[in-house]
């Protein structure tokens, strides 16, 4: 029977077998958790994985109460089950209390997207040291502290989503605005939205804003191409415009790189940011193929007109 098992056993070169584990771990968040235990060899090729993208949380605001009902049910449990983590501890997100395990350069090198909501500086500040080589950050529910904005100003970004608690006027340089290429606004809870000043996005090639409170003028838009001239995209996510624009109510605007959407339900990582944006491309790519279609129907038109 042992002789069966070896003669059936398959050895992989290491890179083909390396390609097999990382090809299962980046389909599915589970399954590398559950690859990391296979081997130290297999760990090491998929934590970079795992780690690529990372989320650091505490509960949103409107979830507190259901979460000390939970808290309470589960410390009846706990009596019979006593548990090893200290109240204090338990608080701390899982991340910040695994970045004294590791060695310094571990999630800079590997940490490529960070997205946070609702952290305390302390905790926004050890984030942001130890993720120093990410190219973007989503931020959701937190203050810019002067320590905060200190660790902000060692990056260097690609992409940044944001609610309107990231207060740009506490970056005291734009150096963190002009790598930008993407940028995303959320203005849902504020009905008087403070921009920053699109000057600084030298770089930026999509911009999207969602928001439901009063409309800007008129002309927010060309404001916004005359700031950013490398503009490709403006996306703008607001219900009460897609239906002024669907019912004619509201003429689509003469620029070809401005599209309306209804805002997605997504996570508050703002995923669904990056899935609309395919979507974005693809309207203006067929804008701009219409155009030039009918530009060449005209150009016919008008050589046969002549030449009758």
């Amino acid at each position: 029977m042992r002789a069966k098992l070896a003669t059936n056993r398959l050895d992989l070169p290491v890179e083909l077998e390396r390609e097999i584990f990382e090809l299962a771990a980046s389909t599915d968040v589970g399954t590398a958790l559950r690859l990391a235990t296979v081997a130290r060899r297999v760990q090491a090729w998929v934590e970079p994985i795992i780690y690529s993208r990372v989320v650091v949380a505490h509960a949103p605001e409107v979830d507190r109460i259901a979460q000390q009902s939970r808290a309470i049910l589960a410390g009846r449990i706990a009596r019979v089950h006593a548990s090893k983590k200290t109240p204090k501890e338990a608080q701390i997100p899982r991340f910040i209390r695994t970045i004294p395990l590791r060695p310094a350069s571990f999630f800079s090198r590997h940490v490529k997207s960070l997205h946070v909501g609702n952290l305390t500086e302390p905790e926004l500040v050890a984030a942001l040291s130890a993720c120093t080589g990410i190219s973007e950050l989503g931020w959701w529910s937190a203050t810019v502290d002067p320590a905060v904005a200190a660790a902000l100003h060692s990056l260097r970004l690609l992409r940044l989503s944001v609610d309107h608690s990231f207060d740009f006027a506490r970056l005291t340089t734009p150096h963190l605005l002009s790598t930008l290429t993407h940028l995303d606004l959320v203005f849902h809870n504020s009905s008087h939205p403070t921009f920053p000043l699109l000057e600084h996005f030298t770089a930026l090639t999509h911009f999207s804003i969602a928001h439901s409170w009063i409309l800007p003028p008129l002309t927010w838009c060309d404001d916004v191409f005359e700031a950013c001239p490398r503009l490709k995209i403006l996306l703008r996510f607001s219900d009460n415009l897609f239906y002024e624009e669907l019912s004619g109510l509201r003429p689509r605007h003469a620029n070809l790189r401005v599209v309306v959407m209804i805002q997605p339900v997504g996570s508050w990582t703002t995923r669904w940011v990056h899935d609309a944006w395919p979507l974005a491309e693809d309207v203006v790519r067929e804008r701009h193929a219409h155009a030039a279609g009918m530009s060449i129907v005209v150009f016919v038109l008008l050589i046969f007109t002549c030449a009758r």
